[in-house]
């Protein structure tokens, strides 16, 4: 049965813009937010001015008085300074005071202005009202948004009564519904904006989730949890790339398992199954995306390590195997692995393929003395 939302819980949703409730999720919004609030904030400081020099330009032309002229100009400096700091400003609060000051000090100014001059010049209405619709160009959350339109709501309902005899009625109330109609839109188009843009960021996160998990299930052996040849293929230029701009020398592997066929025919698939399991538990400790092993298709398996022990590593992982094993195989029997492995150059220009056939040469040679054996080489040696 579908239920409906609560107001409090869809006010709650848009009080605050990182208030995802999961934290992986907050951490991957908030980076999104942040950039999205510096744009925000510039585009912000970029409108006021076009309005703030358009204003000082009316009433220079319309003779208001040099006051109005002057505070307008002023104003234009505060935002141009606002948006040549949003480029710079890296937190997200700071961000939300810059946008917080240039409004709130733009509220301050037309009300010292409003008291000067003792009227409530359609000029000084049409600015309140700009300056609250301002409000959602920044992509704040609704706690903000609601803290800045009441700075300037009181700001102006406080100085405008302490000074109520100096005004005509009519404009006092004109000028209290135009404050409270512009922030009930502004506050409304927050909130409306804010439950998008989280919903979008959800739906988003959820989305590249999906994609990563696919992307793996797709590179990796069912059975062993290996990464397949796809992903070796692909990843092997930047994982030697990595290792060789660590100063580390990096190796490639190439093996299978002696007498496969005869340990699958004798004993069954399922021995056969255990084996390779126990072959992937053996190289369970290599060290993450720089260092893994993959399995190429039936007990062929391929491997890329690094550092100057990487030849001792590998005999000690593969002596593992038997060990690793969930039950031993009958009658005594041990599997055994035969190995080529090659130390790629540090200069480069050997890929997958150039390093695959020399290492099956290796393996080749290792196969024809017998099996269960490792035979180590380079490029030259192997070549030659």
């Amino acid at each position: 049965m579908k239920t409906t939302a609560s107001p409090f819980n869809a006010l709650s949703g848009v009080w605050c813009c990182l208030d995802f409730g999961a934290a992986e999720l907050r951490d991957y919004a908030a980076p999104v937010i942040t950039r999205e609030t510096r744009r925000g904030v510039a585009l912000l400081s970029l409108v006021a001015l076009l309005f703030l020099a358009l204003a000082a330009v009316m009433s220079a032309v319309f003779d208001l008085g040099t006051s109005y002229t002057y505070t307008y100009g002023v104003l234009c400096l505060l935002a141009l300074h606002i948006y040549l700091s949003s480029a710079k400003v890296e937190q997200l609060r700071a961000l939300y005071l810059l946008a917080m000051l240039l409004l709130v000090v733009c509220g301050s100014s037309l009300v010292l202005l409003a008291q000067r001059s003792g009227h409530l010049h359609a000029m000084l209405l049409l600015s309140v009202a700009v300056l609250i619709m301002l409000v959602p160009v920044v992509p704040w959350g609704l706690r903000e948004a609601a803290l800045t339109t009441g700075a300037i709501y009181l700001m102006f309902t406080a100085s405008t009564y302490l000074s109520r005899f100096r005004f005509a009625a009519l404009d006092l109330w004109v000028l209290q519904c135009l404050m409270l109609v512009a922030a009930v839109i502004s506050l409304a188009l927050v909130a409306r904006a804010l439950g998008l843009r989280k919903h979008d960021l959800t739906m988003r996160f959820h989305l590249e989730q999906a994609q990563r998990e696919l992307t793996e299930l797709v590179n990796r052996d069912h059975l062993t949890g290996c990464w397949n040849r796809r992903h070796i293929e692909r990843d092997f230029d930047r994982v030697v790339a990595h290792h060789h701009d660590q100063g580390r020398a990096c190796w490639f592997g190439l093996f299978d398992i002696d007498r496969f066929k005869s340990i699958n025919d004798t004993f069954g698939h399922g021995c056969g199954d255990d084996v390779l399991r126990a072959v992937q538990a053996a190289f369970g400790g290599l060290a993450g995306d720089v260092e893994y092993l993959a399995r190429l298709g039936g007990d062929e398996f391929a491997l890329l390590m690094c550092g100057a022990d990487v030849p001792a590593r590998v005999e000690a992982a593969l002596a593992s195997i038997a060990q690793n094993m969930a039950s031993p195989l009958p009658c005594g029997v041990t599997p055994t692995v035969s190995l080529g492995l090659v130390r790629l150059p540090l200069g480069g220009g050997l890929h997958f393929d150039g390093a695959y056939k020399l290492a099956d040469e290796l393996l080749y040679e290792a196969k024809h003395a017998g099996g269960n054996a490792i035979r180590t080489g380079a490029p030259a040696q192997a070549a030659a």
